[in-house]
């Protein structure tokens, strides 16, 4: 059975977007195009790829294993193509959570100009981890990394320390005991672990020293590491942080670790980029020099 390849393509989008509007909106196409094209694939394929719940389109069953098959393919085809027509190009594209790009990558990026002259690395927001197009970025550090079709490097495992500022440093760094830490207020990340539990990264650091975090414990609630790592820099308690949220002029001059044990959270980091655009000068480069960027943190 040969199948068309646009109804593919349009179906891709569609499933990407959640919308058929949206999706003809990036293809430049009508949305009965987009419908047209989707309504042909059913047909050859004899099954319904989408289920409408009000205005919401999602995924069926089978809609969502088919995509599963085909994105792949489809994100070779884009890449193939654009690698084509940009012939030798050396633009590269690398799409990141902002406040990692912030704190971390950019104070190092004049390392990697200098070692590779000839890449034109351009930096992009990531806003949605897990979502690959590479239509926007060639390559991404995210948490969340493909299983198949994509070359990924392993960068770090993310771990969380106590942090505070120098106005708490001199009385907190004599501390010895770990509940002696509630004498301050505790400043917790609510995105620090998946649950999104408020408190739960404290609850966690306790727990693995041993004791419960005590109810009277004065715990403020911050939705991102960065707003808890800033809160700790101006006094405001001991935040427990990623040191990829904190820049190293921040660790020497206004952040200081205490003199305790770290814990894990849900959340590993890699770079990954589509296997069909290996041969893009650079992606194996940059892979190369971010791993090395982690293990001289």
């Amino acid at each position: 059975m040969s199948l068309p390849l646009r109804a593919i393509h349009y179906f891709v989008e569609v499933a990407r977007c959640e919308s058929f509007s949206k999706a003809a909106a990036r293809l430049h196409v009508s949305q009965s195009a987009v419908s047209h094209q989707v309504r042909l694939l059913e047909q050859q394929l004899g099954a319904e790829l989408f289920v409408r719940r009000g205005r919401q389109i999602l995924l069926s069953a089978v809609g969502e294993s088919y995509f599963n098959d085909v994105a792949n393919a489809m994100n070779s085809i884009e890449h193939a193509t654009r690698n084509l027509k940009q012939d030798d190009s050396r633009q590269l594209r690398l799409a990141v959570h902002g406040s990692l790009a912030v704190k971390w990558l950019i104070p190092a990026l004049d390392d990697f100009r200098e070692r590779y002259p000839n890449v034109e690395l351009t930096l992009q927001m990531l806003t949605q981890d897990g979502h690959f197009d590479s239509r926007w970025a060639d390559c991404f550090i995210t948490t969340m990394p493909p299983g198949s079709g994509f070359v990924r490097y392993h960068l770090y495992d993310e771990t969380l320390k106590p942090y505070c500022s120098k106005a708490l440093w001199n009385e907190a760094s004599r501390l010895t005991e770990v509940a002696e830490l509630t004498r301050f207020p505790l400043l917790s990340a609510i995105s620090a672990f998946a649950s999104g539990q408020p408190g739960t990264d404290w609850e966690r650091w306790f727990e693995k020293a041993g004791v419960r975090l005590p109810r009277t414990a004065k715990v403020h609630h911050f939705s991102h590491l960065l707003l808890a790592a800033e809160a700790a820099k101006y006094g405001q308690g001991i935040a427990l942080l990623n040191e990829f949220m904190t820049t190293r002029q921040e660790r020497a001059e206004s952040l200081f670790e205490l003199p305790f044990h770290g814990i894990r959270t849900d959340d590993s980091f890699y770079f990954v980029y589509a296997s069909a655009s290996g041969k893009h000068p650079g992606l194996r480069a940059l892979g190369d020099w971010l791993v090395a960027l982690c293990k001289n943190r």
